[in-house]
C-alpha cells in the first residue's frame, strides 16, 4: 500500500509559489518573473496588514460608541491615523484588485502601483512604474498568477511565522542564479544574515549596511531586537543597493515590516556615488560581494576613504569594502561584523 503523504503548509506554500513560477515559465524574461511575481506577493502582504489595521481600527470606533459609518469611513481614510504601516491607497488594496476581471487585470495593477509612488515616501520606488501592461500577459495566464497568490494569507498559514519571510526567502533563491558573481549580485544565505545581526545587537543608534540586497541583515536586526524585546524603532536603518531591482526589493521587503528606512531616493554604486557622504554610524553590519572585479574609477584614485591608507587594487573590491566600512564607523564606539 502507497504510503499517505502528510500535507504541511510549508508544502502547500511550495506548491502555491511553484505554480506561480510554472504559469510564467514560457509568458517573461527571468527579470520581469522576479519583478512581476514579487510585487504581486508585496501587494498582497500589504493589502491584508493594511486591511487588517482597518478592520481593528473600525472595531474600536465601534468600541468607543462611534456608529456613524460616515465618520467611521473618514476616520479610516485618514493617512495620518496609521502609525507603523504604510497607508494603502483605495485603488491599490488587495481586495479591489482581485476582484477585478481578467481582462483588466494589467491595467488595473499598474493603476494600483501608481497610487502606491504617489502616496508618499514609505511606498515610492518600491514597484517598476507600468510593469505589468510592459510584461502584457495574457489575461488567463495573469488570472492564474494572482489567483494563486491570493491564496498566500496569514489567515492560512498563521501569524506566527514568517510568511513574507518565506515567500521572499523562496523567490531569491530561485532567482539569484539571475546575476553572476562577477556582477556582484548574490543571494545570502539565511544562516548567515541571522549570525552577523546576532553580533551586532543593535538595540539603539544607527545602523548600516553599504551593500544591503533585499534588505536581508536589517530583517534580521529588526527580528533580533523584538526577540529581545527592544524598540526597533530605536534604530535607524541606513543602507545602499547598485541594482535597481534589487534596490526595489529592500524598499518593498522593508515597507511591508514596517521598518523604518534611509535607503536613498535610488539605486547607486557605493564606491562612485556614496548616498550616505559624510554620516557616520553605531553599527555596520554587512556581506560585500567577494572578489568583485569591475568596481574602480579613476575618479576614486585620490579617494577620501582611502587617503591614509594605500590605494585599493583595481581588480579586486574587497580592500575597498574593507576601508570604506572604516570610513564609515562612529569614532571610538562603532563596531562592524
Amino acid at each position: 500500500m502507497a504510503k499517505v503523504q502528510k500535507t504541511t503548509d510549508t508544502l502547500n506554500l511550495e506548491t502555491i509559489l511553484f505554480n506561480c513560477r510554472e504559469y510564467l515559465r514560457s509568458n517573461a524574461s527571468l527579470n520581469d518573473k522576479r519583478d512581476l511575481l514579487l510585487t504581486l506577493v508585496f501587494l498582497r502582504f500589504i493589502g491584508e496588514k493594511f486591511e487588517n489595521t482597518q478592520n481593528e481600527m473600525r472595531q474600536e470606533c465601534l468600541n468607543n460608541g462611534i456608529t456613524d459609518e460616515e465618520v467611521i469611513k473618514s476616520f479610516l481614510n485618514s493617512p495620518s491615523r496609521y502609525k507603523g504601516i504604510a497607508f494603502v491607497p483605495e485603488k491599490a488594496r488587495w481586495s479591489m484588485i482581485i476582484d477585478q476581471p481578467s481582462s483588466k487585470l494589467n491595467a488595473t495593477l499598474d493603476d494600483a502601483i501608481q497610487e502606491l509612488e504617489n502616496s508618499g515616501d514609505t511606498l515610492k520606488g518600491c514597484i517598476r512604474i507600468g510593469l505589468f501592461t510592459q510584461i502584457n500577459l495574457e489575461a488567463n495566464v495573469i488570472k492564474k498568477v494572482v489567483d494563486e497568490v491570493n491564496k498566500i494569507s496569514h489567515k492560512t498559514f498563521g501569524e506566527e511565522k514568517d510568511l513574507i519571510g518565506r515567500v521572499y526567502e523562496y523567490f531569491l533563491k530561485n532567482f539569484a542564479v539571475n546575476a553572476t558573481k562577477e556582477e556582484g549580485e548574490f543571494y545570502t544565505p539565511h544562516d548567515i544574515v541571522e549570525l552577523i545581526a546576532a553580533f551586532v545587537e543593535p538595540f539603539d543608534g544607527t545602523l548600516y549596511d553599504p551593500c544591503c540586497g533585499s534588505g536581508g541583515m536589517f530583517i534580521q536586526c529588526a527580528k533580533y531586537v523584538k526577540a529581545k524585546q527592544g524598540d526597533i524603532k530605536m534604530v535607524n536603518v541606513y543602507g545602499q543597493e547598485r541594482d535597481p531591482a534589487t534596490y526595489r526589493l529592500a524598499k518593498m521587503n522593508l515597507a511591508m515590516r514596517g521598518i523604518s528606512h534611509h535607503l536613498g531616493e535610488n539605486n547607486a554604486d557605493t564606491f562612485s556615488n556614496d548616498l550616505h557622504k559624510g554620516l557616520t554610524f553605531d553599527y555596520i553590519m554587512a556581506n560585500p560581494p567577494f572578489n568583485l572585479k569591475k568596481w574602480y574609477d579613476i575618479t576614486l584614485s585620490k579617494d577620501s576613504r582611502w587617503a591614509d591608507y594605500s590605494v585599493p587594487p583595481e581588480g579586486n573590491a574587497n580592500y575597498a569594502w574593507i576601508l570604506h566600512i572604516l570610513s564609515k564607523l562612529k569614532a571610538g564606539k562603532g563596531q562592524c561584523h
